[in-house]
Parts: structure tokens; sequence; C-alpha cells
């Protein structure tokens, strides 16, 4: 029996929903979450989606190893989201969203931004949730920081790798590698990202 598993992002930082439903019911699903909220919570936007076999053994099988994550009997789990994208990649599917995935690849880019992206800290820089950073390449794309690792583009949340291999893939310039340390693609106030000294 085939369905869909998704992950969304919330208003709370750090705090995202685990789910699944039918592969008919997806999208009339996702517009009521992204409208409605779920136990509270609200600013729910869809961040990945996942068509399964056994889709519900395999969402048991997510709650059983994230369980000390969930919050009370909800849906609702203390999360890095990119920790369960990696391991739903992992999964023989269909990945419905974002559209035109490369699993491989997008397995192997995600893996790289967890490493890099563990080392970078827009709070050790001194930069607060709000405000904007500006890509290199195009000071037109800006991107507005809402955590310790993520910003706010294109009203979904990313963290930088995965941001800038998205826009170089749209500009049609991936490097060969495809892996992009994100620190040193994006500036703040003139200087870029990585080049800023820690301030603590």
């Amino acid at each position: 029996m085939k369905g869909i598993i998704y992950i969304m992002t919330t208003a709370v930082s750090g705090l995202i929903k685990i789910g699944q439903t039918g592969t008919n019911n997806y999208q009339e699903r996702m517009r009521n979450l992204e409208a409605n909220g779920y136990y509270n919570v609200s600013g729910l936007k869809r961040f990945f989606a996942i068509e399964l076999e056994d889709y519900n053994d395999k969402e048991n099988l997510l709650k059983e190893i994230f369980n000390k994550h969930q919050v009370g009997d909800s849906e609702l789990f203390a999360l890095d989201y990119d920790l369960v994208r990696q391991l739903l990649l992992s999964f023989d599917g269909k990945v419905i969203y974002p559209k035109d995935t490369n699993k491989e690849k997008e397995f192997d880019e995600v893996s790289k931004a967890r490493v890099q992206g563990a080392r970078f800290s827009f709070y050790k820089k001194g930069i607060k949730n709000g405000e904007k950073i500006v890509f290199i390449a195009d000071k037109e794309i800006t991107a507005k920081v809402i955590g310790e690792r993520e910003v706010e583009y294109g009203e979904q949340i990313w963290k930088l790798a995965p941001l800038t291999y998205k826009i170089y893939e749209q500009k049609g310039k991936l490097n060969n590698s495809g892996a992009y340390q994100g620190a040193a693609y994006w500036k703040y106030k003139g200087k870029r990202l990585r080049d800023l000294p820690d301030i603590n």
C-alpha cells in the first residue's frame, strides 16, 4: 500500500511535524495544515514529502527512532529536519516535494551540509533573527535569518548549503562537485559570513 510521509517546518524553530497521508490526499492535507496549523502550533510549511510502499510501517519506525524527541502524543518533534529528510531519502520511494529532486544527489548534499552546517552559527557571528543576508553572486537575492543555522527564502526554511546549491541549480551554474559551503556564498553588511569573527 503506497502513501506519503511528509515533514513540515513550524513557526517554532527546531520543531517539525512528521506525518503521513494517502497519495490522493496529500495536497489537501498540506493546504489544511498550512491554513489551520496543528496542535496549537502555527506557521506550518511543507518541507519534504516522499511516496513509499508500507508507509504506515515506515512512519511508525520513524516515531520509534525519534520517540525521545516527540512532543506528547502529537506528531511534533524537536528535531533537525535535515536528519529526518536524510533518513527518508534512504528509503526506496519517490520524492513528491520538492519536485524534481534527485534522491541520491540530495542525500549526499544533506550529508555534506549537515557536517558543514554544524560548524556555522549566525548567533556566534552576532547576527540576530530577522536580519538579512545577501547572496554573493546576485545582490537582489536575500534571505532572512530565523534560527542559529536557518534562513527563510521563498517562503521555505533552509540551511545555507542546500539553499546555495538550489540557487546555483536554478541559475544553471552548479560547480562540478555540487557541494557548497554556504557561509562562503553569503554576505552580511558587505562581508562574507565565513570571514566574520565569532563574537563570543
